[in-house]
């Protein structure tokens, strides 16, 4: 198969989209790599071509906006070496799926790890021919400079990201074994791994739900049936919220139609909510379920209430997201989506006028998994509630005296 480049001839409404853009940049396009003044690199040259081939974009289009060497271009060739027919409209669906291969989250991790990457080279006053096609030398050095001040898992992340970007662009990426004994050496000589992340437990919620009016104020009621549904369900955060207020993908975030309706099981009333998108299952989605509890962390009766409270006779559930709340909107009211940094804020605000610590978002899962097992609950039970396919989420589970003893107890009791 023939690799894809990028020509000059690309339009140049597809720079401006972000989608990789032409070889054309130009000349007033400025780069974050701007070589020092006054040294041998400080030439025209030198700085021409580093503006066109890492200009300054958003780190997230780093992948299709920098690229990893000279002469490289994007057009969609034959193998007798002419331009594909309606190249452009190819290029363009090449471009865009190329993109929608990498998550967003990954693109941004990427262009980081990339620009890390290069910063390290520029700084030890290599030019751009020094550093493209990536040599053992060059990657032995770059590895040997994160020894001691980064994990092992943080700079394979850095050579993935090189390694993508070069795959996105048709190049060859070569594995050296040199490198690869090095990334030995960076886990021994790491640096002190950091506090794991704290689970949030039921104190805390009771202490958010004494500062929160969620049977008056409409955003309340959401914030507290999405914690509620976050920490009974093992959820992760990112999967009851959206990452933007202006912008909903209901083939990614979960909405209103995706709820089932409630009814009675086993004696108590529950609910099962159809996530679309997760993080590991990707567009497969998963599943929730919430039952009755009792007294105010009752997920049921929180879940009920914000639909009840937090709905406009106009929404579409299906283009609506879950946790949508009510804001005034002249004479009516309109929904907006309960975003993730939004229901943190309001949160952690919460837990400071409780006089407690805040939480990252991921504490939701983490609390959730330990909630059930300081009651009991068995490895295989844990993977269901939390939808895991493996064991990994083994390093969530915190206080193993609270842990184990109710295994144990039930164990002696047989």
């Amino acid at each position: 198969m023939r690799s894809l480049l990028l020509d000059d001839a690309s339009p140049s409404s597809t720079t401006g989209r972000g989608l990789g853009g032409s070889n054309a940049v130009g000349a007033g396009t400025e780069t974050a790599y701007i070589p020092t003044s006054g040294s041998k690199l400080d030439t025209p040259a030198e700085l021409m071509l580093r503006r066109s081939l890492f200009p300054n974009a958003p780190t997230v289009e780093r992948l299709l906006t920098w690229r990893p060497g000279v002469n490289l271009s994007f057009a969609l060739l034959t193998s007798s070496g002419n331009h594909l027919p309606n190249s452009k409209t190819h290029q363009a669906q090449a471009l865009r799926e190329l993109r929608s291969s990498i998550e967003e989250n990954t693109r941004q991790n990427y262009g980081s790890g990339i620009g890390i990457f290069l910063a390290f080279a520029f700084d030890h006053g290599l030019a751009v021919a020094d550093i493209f096609p990536v040599s053992e030398g060059v990657l032995l050095a770059f590895v040997g400079s994160c020894c001691g001040v980064r994990s092992a898992r943080t700079v394979k992340n850095y050579l993935s990201a090189l390694s993508c970007w070069h795959r996105m662009w048709g190049q060859q990426w070569r594995i050296f074994p040199m490198v690869t004994q090095t990334l030995k050496g960076v886990a021994k000589l790491a640096p002190q791994k950091k506090p794991l992340r704290l689970p949030i437990d039921t104190i805390d919620l009771l202490a958010v739900r004494a500062f929160l009016q969620p049977t008056t104020n409409s955003f309340h009621a959401a914030v507290w049936a999405c914690a509620l549904l976050s920490f009974f369900g093992v959820c992760r955060l990112s999967e009851n919220t959206s990452p933007s207020a202006k912008f909903v993908d209901p083939s990614r975030h979960v909405t209103k139609d995706r709820i089932e309706p409630f009814r009675e099981v086993a004696g108590v009333l529950a609910v099962e909510v159809r996530l679309p998108w997760t993080k590991t299952t990707h567009t497969d989605g998963g599943r929730k379920v919430l039952s009755t509890a009792d007294g105010l962390l009752d997920p049921i009766h929180a879940l009920r209430w914000h639909l009840t409270f937090n709905t406009v006779a106009s929404a579409i559930p299906s283009t609506t997201t879950l946790f949508a709340y009510r804001v005034k909107a002249g004479r009516g009211w309109r929904l907006v989506p309960l975003t993730k940094k939004t229901f943190l804020d309001a949160f952690s605000a919460a837990l400071r006028a409780a006089g407690r610590p805040t939480f990252p978002g991921h504490s939701f899962r983490i609390g959730g998994a330990c909630f059930y097992w300081h009651r009991g609950a068995t490895i295989p039970e844990l993977k269901l509630l939390g939808n895991w396919a493996s064991d990994s989420f083994k390093v969530y589970l915190r206080d193993p005296l609270s842990g184990l003893v109710p295994v144990q107890q039930r164990l002696l009791q047989m």
